[in-house]
């Protein structure tokens, strides 16, 4: 069996669009088996037509990051199931380059329910599965703009410091979990709903680098800020 073709179970949150749509297509591609997690798989037109593909390798799960709730359920409804590597995808971006001035509290508050609270407790639900793994692997989905160091322009309230959040839950997690593989990794500036047409990378590409980073982690690796090419971002 080639590097392409592991037989690993992945589960990527927020995979009804974007970075998770295009990641759970390509790894569906080569040969993984995925659980697709996202708010309202009955509405996700995609992943209906990815699940009729993939009968035996694609399953859709209701998962919404931000309700405790809807976590425990989603994790209890996969009690047996091994899952090798956890991508905690699902994010948001509220507020953009809203002054201090006239930031909306409620905004930087989901930020924070969303991209730092969300990916911790689903990380501490599905801990259990990933322990069930050989290598397990935890990819939590940051941004640049969660350096600390890199920030020059300011702004961006709310989604700077929730992911800033998220770097050091990740970095615990390392420090606690040593026999779990756990990164923050930055996909680049992507064209995505998010992103914005203005970016810089095509969600392909994008998703393509990181699946090639992925593979090749080892423990050795673990609390590290990488890029989708590979490249250590300072803190």
């Amino acid at each position: 069996m080639n590097s392409n073709q592991k037989s690993e179970t992945w589960l990527v949150t927020g995979a009804s669009r974007g970075i998770g749509l295009e990641m759970v297509k390509q790894l569906l591609s080569l040969g993984r088996t995925v659980i697709g997690a996202c708010r309202n798989p009955d509405g996700a037109r995609d992943l209906w037509e990815i699940q009729s593909d993939y009968k035996t390798r694609f399953r859709p799960l209701q998962l919404d990051v931000s309700d405790s709730a809807s976590i425990d359920a989603a994790a209890k409804s996969l009690s047996n199931t091994r899952v090798d590597v956890l991508v905690n995808n699902a994010g948001i971006l509220r507020g953009a380059a809203e002054p201090l001035s006239t930031l909306n509290i409620d905004d930087v508050i989901k930020s924070f329910v969303v991209n730092a609270i969300g990916p911790l407790q689903v990380t501490r639900a599905f801990l259990p599965h990933l322990q069930m793994s050989s290598a397990p692997k935890v990819i939590q989905v940051t941004s640049r703009m969660g350096s600390i160091d890199d920030n020059k322009s300011g702004g961006y309230y709310g989604y700077r410091m929730s992911k800033t959040a998220l770097n050091m839950f990740n970095r615990s997690f390392a420090a606690d979990y040593k026999t779990i593989t756990t990164i923050v990794m930055h996909p680049g500036w992507v064209k995505t709903d998010m992103g914005g047409h203005g970016a810089t990378a095509e969600t392909y590409d994008s998703v393509k680098g990181m699946l090639s980073v992925i593979d090749g982690l080892s423990l050795g690796d673990s609390g590290r800020f990488l890029d989708y090419r590979g490249q250590d971002i300072h803190w």
